[in-house]
């Protein structure tokens, strides 16, 4: 299955299905991925808050290629761990509110393939790999009991994002996302007082 199709059937159905071979993306392949991935994006405004960031084209097909590598290194690892770094490349560009809703689009299927991971070889460099991606995409990566790799301040200084990760955090009672000032100021705007209703606990969880 090609770039495109893992797509179109990961967004569509919820499911994965790889080659086994690990082989470049064809030319063709990844301009079709792009226009999926715009459509995708237009399709994924309506879930989000307010005024979402614009789409930026480059960053999303990073996250798409980087989780379809991932989950075929999940499957098999026919150059080793070297492999690892081959294939899941860091990602070089800017961070910026676009860059992270757009790598969002496929990053945010990070939790799954992480999970998937650890549970087939919990010390695989794969994990660490995966863990390290989470880390530097907090967006993306709510419930994990994961650390962001620094602060979060292009999403908390935008607004459809700040009430998109604040409602993320709530639902995954991540308790360990409110350790940033604004962010906990959200996520009390936004419980009010439902907290006992949509976060049990909550308050015993914060008590000095």
């Amino acid at each position: 299955m090609n770039l495109s199709s893992f797509i179109t059937t990961l967004v569509r159905d919820g499911q994965v299905t790889v080659d086994t071979a690990v082989h470049a993306f064809s030319p063709d392949d990844l301009a079709a991925t792009r226009s999926i991935l715009l459509n995708y994006y237009q399709h994924d405004l309506i879930d989000m808050p307010g005024e979402a960031p614009a789409f930026d084209n480059d960053t999303a097909l990073w996250a798409a290629s980087f989780i379809y590598r991932a989950a075929q290194l999940i499957r098999s690892r026919p150059s080793g761990n070297n492999g690892i770094e081959q294939w899941l490349p860091k990602h070089a560009g800017a961070t910026g509110p676009e860059a992270i809703y757009s790598a969002d689009l496929c990053l945010r299927y990070l939790p799954d393939l992480l999970s998937i991971a650890k549970k087939l070889a919990p010390a695989d460099p794969l994990v660490q790999r995966l863990t390290e991606t989470a880390a530097q995409w907090p967006f993306s990566s709510t419930g994990m009991n994961i650390y962001p790799a620094a602060p979060v301040t292009a999403i908390t200084e935008h607004p459809s994002l700040l009430q998109a990760y604040t409602d993320r955090i709530i639902a995954s009672k991540d308790t360990g996302r409110c350790n940033d000032p604004v962010v906990m100021t959200a996520v009390k705007a936004s419980l009010g007082s439902y907290a006992d209703l949509l976060w049990p606990g909550f308050h015993d969880s914060f008590r000095d």
